[in-house]
């Protein structure tokens, strides 16, 4: 008999990677707010990360890249 363990800790690590580079990158065009070249690419790059993890933060994408051991 085998027992099976479904773990999804890699993508709830790679999940918890982006909020926190989400809220670095928030808090940076706050302190640039003075610098509009800077603050337009910063937003550039909080727009790629928020896309990117509103489609990995979701029970399909957990599902699809779940480790079984």
């Amino acid at each position: 008999e085998e027992i099976c363990v479904g773990s999804t800790d890699q993508v709830d690590r790679e999940i918890e990677k982006l909020k926190e580079k989400k809220k670095q990158l928030e808090q940076q065009i706050k302190s640039a707010s003075g610098d509009e070249k800077k603050v337009r690419d910063l937003e550039k790059k909080l727009h790629q990360v928020e896309s990117e993890l509103s489609k990995k933060d979701n029970e399909g994408y957990r599902r699809q890249h779940t480790n079984f051991y």
